[in-house]
């Protein structure tokens, strides 16, 4: 028994630790952040390891339940909170850092996407605009599909364009953002 339980905690940290690889490149610890539980790579491991064990005792299963970690469990639970709210969070403590007007960086995103990261348009040249600023892959395609959905990502491309004049990128809905006219 105690060596089955160390295996499938094995597992669970496997799949934990490829996951934590391959999105952030880095092993988060537990934290809480914006009222938000984050069990990071333990939480992750330990939850591979029960739900292994509760399935079917599988190696695999433990590895699989470890790399979708502790994120499904809040999903399941409902424990998230509301998207708008919390990507605004994200946009405002961003453009804070990168020295730009939150509430400008706010407005654009919510006239562009409704803040929503994974709004998709398709143009009738056949492009596409992506994400939260609706990022063009056609006039940006150093832009991948992946950084422009990301919320963080794409936040900061938006501060970096503003701070080198770029605003006018946003033009087709300056009507909406602009409080100036």
């Amino acid at each position: 028994m105690l060596v089955e339980v160390l295996t499938l905690l094995a597992a669970g940290a496997t799949g934990a630790l490829i996951k934590e690889i391959l999105e952030d490149n880095k092993i988060k610890l537990p934290s809480i952040a914006q009222g938000n539980l984050d069990l990071g790579f333990l939480g992750s491991t330990i939850i591979g390891a029960f739900v292994g064990y509760v399935i079917d005792g599988s190696f695999l299963t433990a590895a699989m339940a470890g790399f979708t970690g502790f994120s499904v469990i809040q999903n399941l639970v409902g424990k998230k909170e509301k998207q708008g709210n919390d990507i605004e969070t994200i946009i405002r403590t961003i453009a804070k850092d990168e020295c730009v007007d939150p509430d400008l960086a706010v407005r654009v995103a919510k006239c562009e996407s409704g803040l929503n990261p994974q709004a998709t348009n398709t143009n009738a040249d056949g492009s596409i605009d992506r994400g939260l600023y609706q990022i063009n892959n056609k006039y940006h395609p150093e832009i991948s599909d992946a950084d422009a959905y990301d919320a963080e990502k794409s936040c900061r491309f938006f501060c970096k364009a503003f701070k080198a004049g770029h605003l006018s990128w946003w033009n087709a809905s300056k009507t909406c953002w602009d409080l100036t006219g």
